[in-house]
């Protein structure tokens, strides 16, 4: 999880996760968890595998903390020379801008619900299979980027289609001020004062 609990011991500003040539294994619930911060997530030849068949590989999304209407996940994914197995859900509340770089490649589906704010950039040599249909804001990509796998892929309420280049714009995040998202000085990830919220679903 990374988070902002609002208890006062997390500074305000960007949290960050990196990993590089490394490995994780997920046991339980999602394998990344953002709530009520702004974040910079950085893959690059990891090895992460998801154990738990009811978790998703990230959610973004409103839980335990902060303002109601403003408390979600707005995270940077940049990917290098990655392999992404899993969906990745954005909540109404919640940014995501995914970067698909240096031969990387995402099997999953992407805000199936319609409800968050997406943008994709897949570099050439990059690709991006998906198991369900997606629903983007942008979209960024050369004409082989994307196997939609007989699923459809929405950008911004337009039917992508296949074979075909696309140029969109990556999101801007505010971060908040006086209170309000931020990341820990370690990162943002650990309890931060109370308890994480259940996981999704309980």
């Amino acid at each position: 999880m990374i988070y902002q609990s609002m208890s006062g011991d997390a500074a305000e500003g960007e949290a960050t996760f990196t990993m590089d040539g490394s490995s994780l294994t997920n046991k339980n619930g999602d394998v990344f968890f953002v709530n009520n911060t702004v974040a910079s997530i950085n893959l690059t030849d990891a090895d992460i595998v998801n154990e738990d068949a009811d978790g998703v590989f990230m959610r973004l999304a409103a839980a335990g903390w902060g303002n109601e209407g403003s408390n979600g996940g707005h995270v940077t994914l940049t990917a290098a020379d990655q392999d992404i197995n899993g969906d990745i859900v954005v909540d109404e509340v919640s940014e995501l801008n995914m970067y698909l770089t240096a031969d990387s490649t995402l099997t999953g589906a992407v805000n199936t619900d319609n409800t968050g704010a997406v943008y994709v950039e897949i570099e050439s040599g990059s690709k991006w299979v998906l198991t369900g249909d997606s629903y983007v804001t942008a979209l960024t990509c050369d004409a082989d980027a994307i196997d939609l796998n007989g699923h459809t892929l929405y950008v911004d309420g337009v039917s992508y289609e296949a074979g075909t280049t696309s140029t969109g714009t990556a999101i801007e995040f505010t971060l908040p001020t006086g209170g309000g998202m931020g990341g820990a000085p370690d990162g943002g990830m650990g309890p931060g004062g109370g308890e994480p919220p259940a996981k999704p679903g309980e």
